[in-house]
């Protein structure tokens, strides 16, 4: 049984109180054919309880036992009505009643947390928390990946994506359209993407904004699905929806929650709001990134295509391109530097180039620089078809970073992974292209 099962039980409970009370005033007014309406009324919502009971800890409690008997009173004091007193019709039914519901309150509860995450690749950044709360038997574990819409160049949407078969085998899903965060309630919800509608690339359902299901809850609980490399933060994301929703806010070290905490507290004193330090520091914990946790974790299964590039006398270099180069401005000296970098690495035989992109590059393009798609997708081709090197677009990230020697490549939180097990950082400069 849930809490807010127990609840919605024992609020009946309370409401059949309240309907004794006023069949104890009934029969003092010898209204009894409206006694008898209301004692038929008792007897359906003790059936009613005893029939979730059965379904939510199965039969044979203590709890459904004395609901059984508090229909059979119900009967007795139908047949024998004009010869009570309402004090004692009072008593009879109380009796039996709160007995009942000691058993309810008493009946162990099991506490549920769901998991929001919407884009398979970044599910990293709540699978050791998954993990840990799978193993605690006092907790039930749904995760529910939500769907997200591609937005047009006007703002508006446009395709609906789901990932939720992108997910590892091993992690349960549960179908978005069939779980009710509103009807449930659960305890706590995670999620991992801070930015609600402020997005200009893609946007999670509306339904699930973190302003929205922060009512679904008792507590909302927000963990970035990146990093911030060497731990600076920029005071953008310290006021997104999800950090200013979010009843708590996890991040990867006290140097990065201080930043969080000092900007944060900062926003309320611009926007004129009453700040209460203790309850900020409180609501920012640093606990570590789960996306630490990822890394090397599990075994690593080497795609049959991959093979070929493999050699253990190669070192292999994790090539990282942001979306923040394709867009307006900036995507032609990139495109620059792609083709470049794919000469420089075709002619070496000591190292071999793993290109994974960011997984929103061509989603980012479309929207905010579309001229660059084209050009950029022939660039993609000739790289695969040339087999210059390992074209990697699939959800597991850390595969890629556990056989990868070095990074190479935009400014990213992935840098940070790699900095994280000691592996060498190089950072790309798009306007530097030489022989």
């Amino acid at each position: 049984m849930r809490n807010s099962q127990k609840k919605q039980l024992l609020d009946i409970m309370t409401s059949l109180h309240l309907l004794h009370k006023e069949i104890e005033d009934t029969v003092e007014r010898k209204e009894y054919q409206a006694v008898l309406m209301a004692l038929n009324d008792c007897q359906e919502a003790a059936i009613q309880i005893g029939n979730a009971l059965e379904l939510m800890v199965g039969e044979g409690t203590s709890a459904v036992r004395y609901l059984e008997q508090y229909c059979e009173r119900v009967y007795q004091i139908s047949v024998q009505l004009e010869g009570l007193t309402a004090h004692k019709v009072y008593k009879k039914l109380e009796e039996i009643l709160l007995k009942a519901e000691q058993e309810i309150k008493h009946t162990e509860v099991k506490k549920t947390v769901v998991f929001l995450p919407y884009k398979a690749s970044m599910w990293d950044s709540l699978e050791s928390v998954w993990r840990a709360a799978k193993e605690d038997i006092e907790w039930e574990c749904i995760v529910m990946p939500i769907p997200y819409f591609n937005k047009n160049r006007d703002g508006s949407l446009g395709d609906m994506v789901y990932e939720g078969n992108d997910f590892p085998k091993y992690v349960p899903i549960v179908d978005w359209r069939q779980y009710s965060l509103e009807d449930e309630h659960p305890e706590m919800i995670f999620i991992h993407n801070p930015y609600d509608q402020y997005n200009y690339v893609t946007t999670i359902y509306p339904e699930f904004y973190s302003s929205k299901i922060k009512d679904y809850t008792d507590k909302l609980i927000y963990i970035p699905y990146f990093v911030h490399q060497n731990d600076v933060v920029k005071e953008t994301y310290c006021v997104l929806p999800g950090t200013i929703y979010a009843d708590k806010v996890i991040l990867q070290s006290e140097k990065v929650r201080e930043q969080y905490i000092r900007y944060y507290t900062n926003a309320l004193y611009k926007n004129a709001m009453t700040v209460d330090e203790t309850t900020v520091r409180e609501k920012f914990l640093a606990m570590g990134s789960p996306k630490f946790d990822s890394v090397a974790k599990e075994m690593i299964s080497i795609p049959e295509e991959w093979e070929e590039f493999l050699d253990k006398n190669k070192k292999i270099v994790f090539f990282n391109t942001h979306l923040n180069s394709l867009m307006k401005g900036k995507s032609e000296q990139f495109l620059k530097k792609l083709e470049w970098v794919f000469n420089f690495f075709e002619k070496r035989d000591d190292v071999v180039l793993l290109w994974r992109p960011h997984p929103l590059m061509i989603d980012t393009a479309r929207a905010m620089n579309p001229e660059a798609v084209d050009p950029y997708l022939q660039l993609v081709k000739k790289y695969c078809q040339k087999k210059i090197g390992i074209y990697d677009d699939s959800k597991d990230l850390h595969r890629a970073i556990e056989i990868s020697d070095i990074y190479y490549g935009d400014a990213s939180s992935v840098a940070e992974l790699f900095r994280q097990q000691k592996k060498t950082v190089m950072l790309m400069n798009h306007s530097v292209i030489e022989n």
